[in-house]
């Protein structure tokens, strides 16, 4: 089992609708293709985790960078995992604009990291922790069930 963690930059057109239709296709294929993960949207910045077989995160991410909806695409990290952490979820999702109690913590984190990689408050996206903690605080939420 292989893991890719990469962020990006969105498009300044690209708004909740394209958002929800990417989500649409994303989990489509990611079902096909037996690739589960997870998708955080805050102030233009795309981060996403990817887990499955290596060949396939590989292609999918290669996509993912020539897709023009994307710009200043940067792989924060990959390995080899022992076992899936979203498996249950073909793209968990949560835009982090909003107010939302439950998600500060995990905003918080993302904000930080978003506005400053290098001095970034920890757990940050290269981290297996934050995605840990991105799980168990979605895992309380119905965002990854949002079509």
């Amino acid at each position: 089992m292989f893991c890719l963690v990469y962020k990006s930059q969105s498009n300044p057109l690209f708004g909740y609708d394209q958002i929800k239709e990417m989500l649409e296709k994303a989990r489509e294929f990611n079902k096909e293709n037996a690739i589960t993960g997870c998708l955080l949207y805050y102030e233009r910045t795309f981060l996403q985790y990817l887990e499955g077989n290596q060949i396939d995160v590989l292609k999918l991410f290669d996509r993912i960078n020539a897709d023009d909806r994307h710009s200043d695409v940067r792989i924060l990290c990959h390995s080899h995992i022992d076992e899936r952490k979203f498996k249950s979820w073909d793209m968990a999702y949560e835009d982090l604009m909003g107010e939302n109690d439950h998600l500060q913590f995990l905003k918080l984190l993302v904000s930080s990291y978003t506005a400053e990689p290098i001095g970034a408050i920890e757990p940050n996206p290269s981290s297996m922790h934050f995605w840990n903690a991105a799980k168990r605080l979605l895992e309380g939420k119905e965002s990854h069930r949002i079509k």
